[in-house]
């Protein structure tokens, strides 16, 4: 994983960080050709990047970027829902107050 130095474009709006940087690659993508370093696509690729298949939740999870590419709904629905679910699960457990039993699915 190559950690680089990216400023993030911000529009010049009350509250904007124009110095603001993120550390690290923005975007968790799979290259085909760096399969060692990722341990492979359990989906498929396109255009020499993965589309993610309910095996590479793992990986995603684990992942520290802000986005990932590429999903597919139609061909692996529940890599999707279940990427959902515990993003969901993540945001709540880390609430400040009560969760409401109805927060969850």
């Amino acid at each position: 994983e190559q950690n680089q130095r990216r400023k993030i474009p911000f529009l010049c709006v009350p509250g904007a960080m124009p110095n603001a940087t993120w550390e690290g690659n923005l975007r968790a993508v799979k290259w085909s050709d760096a399969e060692k370093s990722h341990g492979g696509c359990h989906g498929h690729y396109v255009r020499s990047i993965c589309i993610y298949g309910t095996g590479d939740l793992p990986w995603l999870l684990k992942s520290k970027n802000l986005f990932a590419n590429k999903f597919e709904l139609k061909t692996y629905p529940p890599t999707v829902e279940c990427l959902e679910l515990k993003l969901r699960e993540r945001v709540l457990n880390e609430s400040e107050i009560p969760v409401e039993p109805s927060w969850y699915f």
